[in-house]
């Protein structure tokens, strides 16, 4: 209702209570006589109805208008969502390329695009009750499932190499890029194949030709070597026959008449087929194909064809001749032959490559033979020669004090070796040696300080305790020698199982839990997210990190802190620290692959390692510094170590085909880290940090 008809029904009502109170104070204070007419109170009463009338029904008509308001901005609303579903599927629709969206969850086709089934043949019915597996060869489900593990992982995945398979059973190489679409309530992923078919075909085209190219570049590169026509044709010839895989062959020189050609190479071939060829010349008639045609062409029936090459060949027991026209400014200068003993086929590329190198080597044959006719250039050849021969002298000279050089170097590593063997050998013998001796002293000190019961004084208890843990020292070096022994011989298996990093760095807090309490030092380990799953030997890593803890507590001062940190580092994040991982281990550094590592960082708080002696610690029998420097006089590690604990970590960690290296500041603490590798396999735990929840797998 406007605001001019609102005014009216107004007035009215007011008029009409106007009317009605006036009725009723004349019917109140006016005498009888002078009461009002019935018209009037008939009119007052019509008068309030249809007031009352007029308010009821602005009521309704505001209502409704109320309604209709709403129900529009609903078809509003409702337009604008046809709208942009209707742009949604003109654009899945108008996608060049075929797009398949599955549920992340279950596997089921959600959506598909008019190229999606073109590109197949399947309707969207037929292939909402199918899996992506179902469109792919047999032979690539391994290659397939590969990449649904790596689109779970990474939210994204691609493969450029995966044979699909059609409703009509033709089969086509597809190219995919999926990934992971998170909508809030459901997580989809969208798929986007395309066929390369035609174009792998024109890559496989491009290689061949690169092929091809790389192989005639060898041919005249070697017959180009030498400018002796012999040289050439011998070289020419000897490359074909291995490229194209013949027994022999043989070249024929057009002469000088233009008509005869004549035998000037072979290759693999008999005395007396040679002999034979060669004594007598080839006419260059219309019964050879190659003068009458001018291309390649292959005689199986050897017997039969008119060729005396064949003819002669036949005797001999050869099955197949290809021959070849050698060209050169688009004349015939010769004939190369290649045999085989069997049948050998050659396709029309294969055939359409031999005239192209015929054409080529006949340039360079035709540029040998135009050279060996220049006589003008003898005195520089002679020139060229005497140089070549002084040089050569220098050579042999160089040459010599080289060969006596390598060979001291040669006896000088011979003699390393042996050292090292003896050494190693010396070693273990020594190490082997005393077990027997120190079983039975740490046995018999053990046994009497058990059982002495006052037999013996405190001052003799107190030197059978003295013995007894400098047995027990002596032991765990042997022991520690007998390690490094096995891991060098690689004698010490690893046995793979599957572990989780915090639980060993637990264990061995709880393990080192009454030396931290006594030196006031913590342990805190930090992961930035979840680690994952992998395999290794549990009993060696124990030793890694025990070994890298007590290092750690050693130089950390009391009431310190050491700091265990673990991470998942790619390709990418392990680049970065390039320069220290090929100063450390440059063939690891080299063979890194696009697989994730675990890296683990034990860092502490202590005097730090000089640059120069950063590579050393790793070695046996080597120590850092003095130990009076350091913060651990007071306890277990009094004195210096034999210097095996590092040497026995590089080891254990390599033997699971890692690495380690340490990054430290003089004074500003050390930071040991090692990387163990993740294997990646259909199996492997989805990396937790790459996912806030596990996915349903992914057909």
């Amino acid at each position: 209702m406007t605001s001019a008809g609102k005014n009216i029904v107004v007035r009215i009502l007011v008029f009409s209570i106007g009317l009605l109170l006036f009725w009723l104070l004349a019917e109140a204070f006016l005498p009888a006589d002078l009461a009002l007419p019935r018209a009037f109170h008939l009119t007052v009463v019509f008068m309030l109805m249809i007031a009352l009338l007029m308010v009821k029904v602005a009521g309704s008509t505001a209502r409704l208008r109320n309604k209709a308001a709403h129900s529009l901005e609903i078809r509003e609303m409702q337009r604008e969502v046809d709208k942009t579903a209707r742009r949604y599927m003109s654009l899945l629709e108008g996608a060049g390329n075929a797009i398949y969206v599955f549920n992340a969850a279950d596997g089921t086709l959600e959506e598909v695009n008019r190229s999606g089934t073109e590109l197949l043949g399947f309707s969207k019915e037929e292939m909402s009750v199918m899996r992506g597996k179902d469109l792919i060869l047999e032979e690539e489900q391994e290659k397939f499932t590969s990449l649904v593990f790596r689109v779970r992982r990474r939210g994204r995945g691609h493969s450029d190499g995966m044979t699909f398979r059609r409703k009509d059973g033709s089969l086509f190489l597809g190219e995919i890029d999926a990934r992971l679409i998170d909508l809030g309530g459901e997580t989809v992923v969208h798929a986007i194949v395309r066929d390369i078919t035609s174009k792998s075909r024109y890559q496989r085209e491009i290689r061949q030709r690169n092929h091809e190219l790389s192989i005639l570049n060898n041919i005249l590169a070697s017959a180009n070597k030498s400018p002796q026509l012999q040289t050439v044709l011998e070289v020419t010839l000897r490359e074909t026959l291995e490229v194209f895989s013949a027994d022999g062959g043989t070249v024929h020189l057009l002469q000088d008449d233009g008509k005869t050609l004549l035998l000037t190479a072979a290759q693999n071939i008999s005395e007396q087929l040679e002999a034979e060829l060669g004594q007598r010349k080839l006419a260059c008639g219309t019964q050879c194909r190659i003068s009458s045609a001018g291309r390649c062409h292959v005689i199986n029936a050897l017997g039969e064809a008119p060729c005396h090459v064949a003819h002669a060949s036949a005797g001999e027991g050869w099955q197949w001749i290809t021959a070849t026209p050698l060209r050169a400014n688009n004349r015939l200068i010769g004939i190369m032959h290649i045999m085989t003993r069997q049948e050998h086929s050659h396709t029309a590329e294969e055939m359409r490559f031999l005239e192209t190198m015929g054409n080529q080597v006949g340039i360079v044959i035709d540029q040998a033979r135009l050279f060996a006719e220049l006589n003008w250039k003898n005195e520089e050849l002679l020139r060229s020669h005497r140089l070549l021969e002084k040089s050569s002298n220098s050579l042999a000279v160089s040459q010599s004090r080289l060969r006596k050089n390598l060979a001291l170097v040669e006896r000088a590593n011979l003699e390393l070796e042996r050292l090292d063997r003896m050494k190693s050998h010396f070693i273990g013998m020594i190490s082997h040696e005393f077990k027997t001796p120190l079983t039975s002293i740490l046995g018999g000190t053990e046994f009497l300080l058990n059982n002495y019961d006052g037999v013996i004084d405190p001052e003799q208890c107190r030197i059978l305790e003295m013995i007894h843990k400098g047995g027990d020292r002596l032991n765990e070096m042997v022991s520690d020698l007998l390690k490094v022994m096995k891991l060098e011989a690689g004698s010490s298996p690893v046995k793979a199982a599957t572990l989780q990093l915090c639980e060993i760095i637990d264990s061995l807090q709880e393990h080192f839990r009454p030396l931290l309490l006594e030196r006031k030092q913590t342990i805190r380990f930090e992961t930035p997210n979840a680690l994952p799953y992998f395999n290794g030997d549990r009993e060696y890593l124990e030793e890694v990190f025990t070994e890298l803890l007590i290092n750690a507590m050693k130089f950390t001062p009391d009431g310190g802190e050491i700091v265990v940190v673990g991470r998942v580092a790619d390709r990418r994040a392990l680049e970065l620290k390039g320069e220290a991982l090929s100063r450390f281990n440059r063939e690891f550094y080299e063979q890194i692959t696009d697989i994730c590592y675990l890296e683990v960082e034990v860092r502490d708080s202590g005097i730090g390692i000089d640059t120069d002696e950063q590579l050393k610690i790793f070695d046996k029998f080597y120590e850092v510094g003095e130990i009076r420097h350091h913060s651990s006089g007071k306890h277990k590690f009094r004195g210096k170590g034999a210097g095996l604990g590092l040497a026995i970590v590089k080891g254990m960690v390599e033997a699971h085909g890692g690495m380690v290296w340490v990054e430290s500041t003089g004074g500003a603490g050390s930071s040991f880290f090692l990387l163990l590798p993740l294997e990646e396999h259909a199996g492997q735990p989805t990396l937790p940090f790459m996912h806030p929840e596990p996915l349903a797998p992914i057909p």
